[in-house]
């Protein structure tokens, strides 16, 4: 298999910050010379957990309202880790 190689990443720009979230604007160059700007969202300081809760065989699901779809979705539960809290690991 061939050795992909990784992008320059020539400028990074920050384009907006909410209290979650970081919007990075990344200017890059592939191996081919073609340039492109994607954008990335970065976390903000805070921490994050999620918890996959498993009972004999099976995995169980929360129903959540997601925002960005404007939709209810299944998933793991999963939340922000306040400050002062530690994050739990289990078996």
């Amino acid at each position: 298999m061939k050795h992909l190689q990784k992008p320059k990443i020539h400028k990074i720009e920050t384009i907006a910050r909410s209290r979650l979230f970081t919007v990075e604007a990344v200017s890059l160059e592939f191996s081919n010379g073609v340039q492109r700007v994607y954008e990335r969202m970065r976390p903000s300081n805070r921490e994050a957990v999620m918890i996959v809760p498993i009972i004999g065989n099976d995995l169980l699901l929360i129903r959540e309202y997601a925002v960005g779809i404007e939709e209810y979705e299944l998933g793991f539960p999963k939340g922000l880790i306040d400050p002062g809290e530690g994050g739990i690991r289990g078996r």
